[in-house]
């Protein structure tokens, strides 16, 4: 048997030394804290039959002998000691160490040291740049071997749909054809993903509609093309109008006006018994429109609005109006929190003031929400259309020319890099 001592300024520096001066199977005889760090005694070809004399027994491990796990254990621990500069406890037996040690390690969150926190920034750090560096590598590829299918996927990307959504209709054409037959057809498997309801709320009859959505998106103008078109179809005294939006100041007598004009009666809700109340009065309507307070989608209050439909006791169907001129991301966001309460399908507004219909179409091919109609200015109510892919399709390729995007003004392999990197978190 070969026994040596060995110093660190740490367990995990001695520890290394027995590895490299004994091999993997030293085992340690015993460790103390001395002035130059940590003092390690260990031992090579070690016969543990030596300490059980008792014929026939089974060899006991020695109660000095530390086990890796043990090890690996103390020697983190004194690095965590270190760094958060607590000093060394006391000299104690062996079984007291093993009961304060996990007690003390308890209280000490990894998360809080500054020196994980900073390695974790670096590490997100090294994936955005190793992130970036395949992006770039992938679209080389992209364009050198399918040329035809990389030029596809710029033209969709410009259009203004998701990376994603782009991808997966470049994927389905046939590169033997030309562009323009490729980009013909991938506009039409657009439409095809597209879902829409064309026409749905004035062709039927004894429903209630609640239009929902974040703030300033023309909901209280959207109800009121959606009563005055119905109006003109149906006739008169087959509508009520209620709104529930409480919140803002005089909020309702925008809609009071509108209702006015049409001759169509109006009430306003503030609570569950005054909807109950005011659905109650209205049950002779074959439509009945609600139009709600507008919220943002991080808004605390939200609850209360969709608590409110909930609790009606009719069967409301609900529908959100989203911004055409929002970003994607945005879009998707509010659909996320509006998909609290189960939705009908949503209303594009403010098409006439988009620079990309692409991201409406993305959010709701994407989502499943079908579109019902779109909105594109504010007469009521001539500039109310129901929603049909193909023209919807058609209006955002206008809308692309119209504002002169091309592909070459397109950051593809930001956009292919970010998609790469959504993918992997």
């Amino acid at each position: 048997m070969k026994i040596k001592r060995f110093t660190g300024s740490d367990m995990r520096q001695a520890i290394r030394k027995v590895r490299d001066a004994l091999g993997p199977d030293a085992v340690i005889l015993s460790n103390r804290t001395v002035d130059e760090g940590v003092e390690v005694v260990a031992a090579i070809d070690y016969d543990e039959s030596l300490l059980d004399t008792v014929p026939g027994a089974k060899p006991k491990k020695p109660a000095f002998q530390q086990t890796e796990k043990e090890i690996n254990r103390d020697a983190i621990w004194d690095d965590v000691r270190y760094a958060r500069n607590i000093p060394a406890p006391a000299k104690a037996p062996a079984a007291a160490a093993k009961q304060e040690i996990p007690a003390a390690a308890a209280n000490i969150k990894l998360s809080d040291d500054p020196n994980f926190q900073q390695m974790q920034s670096e590490l997100k750090s090294l994936r955005g740049l190793l992130v970036n560096q395949l992006s770039g590598m992938a679209w080389e590829n992209e364009t050198k071997y399918h040329p035809l299918r990389a030029r596809l996927l710029q033209r969709l990307i410009a259009l203004g749909l998701s990376p994603q959504l782009a991808r997966d209709i470049t994927e389905r054409v046939d590169e033997q054809d030309d562009f323009d037959h490729n980009w013909r057809m991938a506009l039409g498997l657009l439409a095809h993903r597209l879902p829409v309801h064309d026409d749905i709320i004035l062709n039927q009859q004894k429903v209630i509609i609640a239009v929902v959505g974040p703030t300033g998106v023309g909901k209280t103008t959207t109800v009121a093309k959606l009563a005055a078109r119905y109006l003109l179809r149906h006739g008169k005294r087959r509508i009520g109008l209620i709104t529930t939006d409480n919140y803002r100041v005089a909020a309702h007598e925008q809609l009071r006006a509108y209702a006015r004009i049409m001759g169509a009666p109006m009430r306003v809700a503030t609570d569950v018994d005054s909807l109950q109340d005011a659905l109650a009065a209205f049950h002779d309507k074959d439509l009945v429109l609600i139009d709600t307070a507008g919220m943002s989608q991080r808004d605390m209050r939200l609850n209360e609005q969709f608590s409110l439909l909930k609790e009606a006791g009719h069967n409301i169907k609900v529908y959100l109006t989203l911004a055409a001129n929002s970003q994607r991301g945005v879009l998707a966001d509010v659909v996320r929190a509006f998909r609290v309460v189960p939705l009908a399908g949503c209303i594009l507004t403010k098409v006439d003031e988009t620079t990309s219909l692409g991201g409406g179409l993305s959010v709701a091919a994407e989502q499943n929400l079908p579109v019902a109609y779109i909105s594109d200015g504010q007469q009521v109510p001539e500039d109310l259309h129901p929603a049909r892919a193909h023209s919807l399709v058609s209006r955002a390729v206008a809308i692309m020319q119209d504002v002169g995007v091309g592909a070459k003004d397109d950051p593809i392999s930001t956009m292919i890099g970010g998609m790469a990197a959504h993918a992997h978190g």
